[in-house]
């Protein structure tokens, strides 16, 4: 429990730093590279170099995170980039005066070049060009701790120690970097030198840092920490009766959140934790989010909503906890119907103003479709109860329409729905849709067979229908496909033969690029892995991971290779690209890039970078099993 607190310290309002990394810088310039508040920034992008992980794609956009002043938030900045041959070039203004370090990404699709996982950034100096306060402790930060909100960064502890000193030398009064300070001191695991350098510390530091409201719950859980548990408890019951509302009494108010089992008991908590403290508006958002989540579950549904509406900033998604028990339970349906009409209104209308400030345009639109989606599947349950079929069956298809078919629970809901208001010709053909999709369960099937007996009279002829169905779905897989020769290769492979492309004629091949440095290249591996374990016995299906785009040679590489291999348990074959310019043959867009082959050697389908891994081993099998068939 005291590490998770000293943790939350630690990354209360965390803002990364560090340098771009040395092998792959390159790729990018930043100019300037540790700009000043107000300065313009222009920025490049060499998708010509043979280790940018985007390459040949029709959009790029920079994502800049402005990391700031100890307390405030990060905020992401979405820059599009404008394209000239090779290069793409963005520029754009670092306006906000709580900047203290800028990380940036390059985004295209499902493909991101984040230098490698070493990271790019510049540090915010004031005028006259030195480090503002706080931005060596969070170079520091990010160093020690290999990155932060999906940016990752080179891990060096070492450095991260010496950028933290120089912090302290120039800023006495950063309590944060001693505080992490003593961190790495102790930890990965607590050494007797470590807890006497802590020891040793305390008196002076809770002296320097006395009168900073901000920083005494540190001092608690330090002397925790250390053993010393009495001065811990003396210096507790001090700062309480000193500021019986300040930052360690609202600590230790809920302080037993975490661990408390009884939704009742954590109510009160919240509530007198919201009533007693003057809390910054984070949080007491968070607060009232846990409370409106809790109150729900009680059943206490008027307070749950107006907790929600005294809300600051309102995630939509909060809706559905609160309306999600009262549908199921069958209680206050009329209510839960305006409740939940109120967050889909709330989500149509696009408004941005409860969006997290780091996070993505796109991941917070894609999210609100989510959410959408639930909250129609929750209101056509309660319409369903309510005996409304018919605003059910809407609210039904509008939600399989968001989430294109890929729902089973809603794929069954809409059948039932159809089957309800007597539209057997509709459940029908969605259930085999859901079928040739494979998106159905049992119950599906039996609603199909159901709607398909109703149309016919009987289920002759229902093998049929759903073998032609499936076959129809096959056909349509190969139309979106496409038909274009495989450039021809012979390759070394890591166990040092040679792999031709001319010798797998008669299979299906799968070709994937990768890279070492490439984060997502990874998690490709580990999804076409399992992929390669379902047909590695096949006569007629090879694969072929390309490792391509690396910063060492020769031996040094098929070591880092081999290493890489084994640390992610993968048996896939692995083949070189030491031919210069040959993953440009292949007109990839970006590491990684997979292609699925015919057995005439021709390209049918093509999967840029990484998403969901379920979703790729599922199209990649499909298409797989299509090609074998043809």
């Amino acid at each position: 429990m005291r590490e998770i607190r000293l943790l939350r310290l630690l990354f209360a309002g965390l803002l990364v730093s560090g340098l771009a990394g040395t092998l792959r810088a390159q790729v990018a310039t930043f100019e300037p590279q540790n700009p000043k508040i107000g300065e313009r920034i222009v920025v490049t992008y060499d998708a010509g170099k043979q280790t940018a992980a985007i390459r040949n794609t029709a959009s790029l956009t920079l994502r800049t995170l402005v990391l700031r002043d100890q307390g405030a938030q990060p905020l992401l900045l979405e820059t599009p980039m404008e394209k000239s041959g090779n290069s793409w070039r963005a520029s754009f203004a670092l306006s906000d005066p709580g900047a203290r370090y800028l990380l940036h990404q390059f985004v295209s699709g499902d493909l991101k070049d984040d230098n490698g996982e070493q990271g790019w950034g510049g540090m915010v100096v004031d005028t006259d060009g030195k480090p503002m306060r706080q931005g060596r402790y969070w170079h520091a930060a990010v160093e020690a701790f290999g990155g932060y909100m999906g940016y990752k960064f080179r891990k060096d502890v070492a450095d991260a120690k010496t950028e933290l000193a120089a912090e302290r030398k120039l800023f006495p009064d950063d309590y944060s970097a001693v505080n992490l300070v003593w961190y790495l001191a102790t930890n990965p695991l607590p050494t007797p030198a470590g807890t006497g350098k802590v020891k040793k510390e305390l008196p002076a530091a809770l002296k320097l840092f006395r009168k900073n409201e901000e920083a005494l719950p540190m001092f608690l859980i330090w002397y925790d920490q250390v053993g010393e548990r009495v001065k811990a408890d003396s210096l507790r019951k001090i700062f309480m009766t000193e500021n019986p509302k300040g930052r360690v009494s609202a600590s230790i108010a809920i302080m037993g959140l975490s661990t408390e089992n009884d939704p009742s008991k954590k109510i009160r908590i919240l509530e007198h934790h919201l009533a007693q403290f003057p809390l910054k508006e984070e949080d007491a958002n968070s607060d009232r989010h846990q409370l409106v989540l809790l109150y729900a579950q009680q059943g206490e549904y008027e307070k749950a909503y107006g907790t929600l509406k005294a809300m600051t900033r309102v995630d939509p998604a909060l809706y559905k906890g609160l309306v999600t028990p009262m549908i199921e339970k069958g209680n206050s349906l009329e209510k839960g119907v305006m409740w939940a009409t109120e967050g889909i209104d709330l989500i149509r209308k696009k408004d941005e103003s409860a969006r997290p400030p780091a996070t993505p345009v796109s991941e917070w639109t894609q999210a609100q479709q989510v959410n959408l989606a639930a909250l129609l599947q929750l209101r056509g349950h309660a319409y369903t109860k309510l005996g409304k079929h018919g605003d059910a069956e809407t609210d039904f298809a509008e939600a399989c329409e968001i989430m294109r078919g890929k729902d089973v629970s809603l794929n069954l809901d809409l059948i039932q729905a159809y089957c309800t208001t007597e539209k057997f010709q509709k459940a029908e053909e969605l259930g085999l849709q859901c079928i040739r999709k494979e998106k159905s369960n049992l119950a599906i099937v039996e609603k199909l067979k159901s709607a398909y007996t109703k149309n016919h009279g009987s289920l002759n002829g229902y093998d049929k229908a759903v073998l032609t169905a499936r076959r129809t779905e096959q056909a349509e897989l190969l139309k979106s496909g496409t038909v274009i020769p495989a450039p021809e290769f012979s390759l070394r492979t890591l166990g040092g033969g040679t792999v031709r492309l001319e010798d797998q004629r008669g299979k299906i091949v799968v070709v994937a690029f990768w890279s070492t440095w490439s984060g997502t290249s990874k998690e490709m591996l580990l999804q076409l892995q399992k992929v390669f374990e379902a047909y590695q016995y096949y006569r007629t299906v090879s694969f072929v991971t390309l490792n391509t785009g690396e910063t060492v040679a020769g031996a040094a590489r098929d070591t880092l290779v081999k290493k890489t291999m084994t640390s992610l348990k993968c048996s896939l074959p692995v083949a070189f690209d030491d031919s210069p310019g040959f993953a440009e043959k292949y007109a990839i867009d970006g590491i990684p890039t997979a292609y699925v082959l015919d057995r005439n050697g021709a390209i049918r389908f093509k999967h840029v970078g990484f998403r969901d891994g379920k979703e790729l081993v599922n199209d990649l099998m499909n298409e797989i099993e299509v090609l074998l068939k043809n």
